[in-house]
């Protein structure tokens, strides 16, 4: 009978172990998801900002236009067939390039 208790306690010892080490994971989880949203969200401020940047090349005096103005100005420009065009077979060339098919088919 004691080889059972001292089995049960070996065994209660290891549960107590991977229980531990299933909440450290879980903590590394956590933390490792929150590193993964805070360096999504710079990665979005810095392509926002450098974009702007690149629209206020363009504007002659771009402090002084409201956010309204710039907006029109923006809906305006996107409605020209041109841009229409240009935009639309880029993002058609990025689509092409990021499903590149087998070429054994």
């Amino acid at each position: 009978m004691t080889q059972l208790q001292t089995d049960l306690a070996h065994l209660r010892n290891e549960k107590a172990k991977a229980e531990q080490k299933l909440r450290s994971c879980q903590h590394r989880e956590k933390i490792l998801e929150r590193q993964m949203s805070e360096l999504n969200r710079r990665e979005r401020v810095h392509r926002l900002c450098t974009r702007a940047g690149m629209l206020e090349n363009f504007l002659v005096c771009p402090g002084e236009l409201t956010d309204d103005q710039v907006m029109e100005l923006l809906k305006i420009s996107f409605r020209q067939p041109e841009v229409v065009l240009a935009l639309a077979k880029m993002v058609h060339d990025l689509h092409e390039r990021s499903n590149v098919q087998n070429p054994l088919e």
